[in-house]
This record gives structure tokens, sequence and C-alpha cells, in this order.
């Protein structure tokens, strides 16, 4: 019985209900949105296409690239400033969790260091929906 008693209510945690993404008050999940994507660590801004899902942006990239961000929050107030956070090759599992591969941007170093500067921002996208 100690056991079904630590077993349920995990269950019910993780079984949480997950938030729509609303803007305006209306659900815009599954749709595929047009918008421009801004991803702080290089500056780049790059025409998309945006399909929000819960709390996650899956961003589709003219060249047929994709990536999964965790957005900052699942009610957008502005249109033109939708924040989240995801990097290449990775998908986010939960707030503090991401699976997938790590790339190394540096493969080439022959120094043997192990050491690598962090840029802040990596990882930061802005989406502003047209």
């Amino acid at each position: 019985m100690r056991i079904l008693g630590l077993v349920v209510p995990a269950l019910l945690i993780l079984n949480t209900p997950a938030i729509a993404v609303e803007f305006k008050g209306q659900n815009i999940d599954g749709q595929k949105l047009p918008a421009r994507a801004y991803y702080y660590a290089t500056g780049g801004v790059y025409k998309v296409q945006v399909i929000f899902d819960k709390q996650l942006a899956k961003i589709y990239f003219e060249d047929g690239n994709q990536i999964t961000i965790r957005l900052n929050n699942p009610v957008i107030v502005d249109s033109n400033n939708i924040e989240g956070f995801g990097k290449l090759g990775q998908y986010p599992v939960s707030n503090i969790l991401s699976v997938g591969l790590a790339y190394d941007n540096d493969w080439t170093n022959t120094t043997g260091s192990q050491l690598q500067q962090s840029n802040s921002l990596e990882g930061l996208w802005r989406i502003s929906l047209d």
C-alpha cells in the first residue's frame, strides 16, 4: 500500500494537463503560420513557418531544417515578441531537460582543449508572426 501511495501522486503530477498556446483568447495549436525567427546568438533573421503545440513551437526553415523550442509563455500577448529556448539537434522534454545530439562547433580543434566559450544567448529565439 505504501508503494501505491507513492505511485498515484507521481502519476498525477506527470499527467498534468498541457496548456495550449493562446493568442487573443484563441487556441492556435496545430496551425502552420508564416513568421520570422530571430536567433539572439547570431543576430540572424529567418523567414519561417511555425506550428505551436502546447508550450512548444516547431520552426520550419525555408531550407528544410527545423527546430523545436520551448516557449517562455504559452499565452501570446505580442505577436512580434514570442520568445523561447531551443538548440539545433535538441528536443525539449521538460522545462529543464532536452534530449538529442550535441553539436561541437569546433570539432577540428587540435589543441586538445576541452574548454569552450559559451554564448549566454545561445538557444534563445524570438518569433514574430506575419
